[in-house]
């Protein structure tokens, strides 16, 4: 089995529950996600860590909204 680590960081950019994000700030346990590639105000989404690791759909993002090894 193949295991790959990332630092949880502000500017990472993250897909979530079917929607692009960056991560805007982390506090305690609960992550700030702001909204990428949106016209108009951005829309922030606040989880708990917990909640975003294990969610079946959140994967890390690359430039260009790929998705890194």
């Amino acid at each position: 089995m193949n295991q790959w680590t990332t630092m949880l960081r502000p500017g990472l950019p993250v897909a979530f529950d079917g929607e692009q994000f960056t991560v805007a700030e982390i506090e305690g346990r609960r992550v700030l996600l702001r909204q990428s590639a949106v016209a108009g105000t951005p829309k922030l989404r606040q989880v708990d860590i917990s909640v975003l690791l294990a969610h079946p759909t959140t994967t890390i993002l690359g430039e260009g909204g790929r998705c890194d090894p």
